[in-house]
């Protein structure tokens, strides 16, 4: 168990390895994405049910990038 102390700097460490992830899928991917810290993370815990004891670090938004026309593998249509 990692110590209460360290918590913070772990799951920043996490937060930050899952963003960077989700960047090399959207570059495979063709899609554009870019991670956000000025949220309102109340509001983004409640949307998500979040209880006190989680805590939201940032917010990444994935779509298309602008005048990008999405394929058929992209949007799942035939």
């Amino acid at each position: 168990m990692v110590p209460a102390a360290q918590r913070e700097s772990y799951a920043s460490a996490c937060a930050g390895a899952i963003a960077q992830n989700v960047y090399l899928y959207c570059a495979a991917n063709h899609l554009a994405t870019v991670i956000r810290a000025w949220i309102d993370r109340d509001a983004v815990a409640e949307a998500l049910g979040l209880t006190h004891d989680h805590q939201v670090l940032l917010a990444q938004t994935v779509g298309f990038p602008r005048g990008a026309t999405p394929s058929a593998d992209q949007t799942g249509r035939d």
